[in-house]
Formats: C-alpha cells, structure tokens, sequence
C-alpha cells in the first residue's frame, strides 16, 4: 500500500459501475488515486476489483445479466462448537 494512503474498500455501488467500466473495455480506475484496477478471479468464478497502487479492493463478487451480486461470506467459526 502506498504509504500515506488510507486502504478503504469500495462499496457495491462503486464496485458496481466500475464492474461495467472494466466490462465494457474502458478503464476502471480507483476512486482513492485514479490508477488502474486489476481483476482477481477465484476458482469459483468470483471477481474482485483491488488497485495496483493503494490495495482498495472491492468485495468479491458474481457478475450476472442482472449486474452483480456480492458473494457472501460464512461467519466465522464457533470457537465454542463441539459438534
């Protein structure tokens, strides 16, 4: 992360029109310093948009003829569980 800068996640409506920048051929640029996004892709199809400077990140993600769908996230384990 460059320093001096403060990491600040994009929120769905952000991710989500940047999604249709990238899609469409055009750059998508971080709202943070305006240098390129790159796209992350798991295994399971999900994609997530993270600056080459600063490390803003998007959550991950599904894209759809819908728009996107942000993948959600299992809690975290109990460490009390003894099942």
């Amino acid at each position: 992360m460059a320093q001096g800068r403060q990491h600040t996640d994009l929120s769905q409506d952000a991710t989500a029109a940047l999604w249709e920048k990238y899609r469409g051929g055009k750059p998508a640029e971080c709202p943070n310093d305006a240098w390129p996004l790159a796209l992350s892709v798991d295994a399971a199809s999900a994609y997530r948009l993270v600056c080459t400077r600063c490390g803003t990140s998007s959550p991950w993600f599904e894209a759809g003829v819908n728009g996107i769908a942000l993948r959600s996230v299992p809690p975290p384990a109990d460490p009390d569980y003894e099942g």
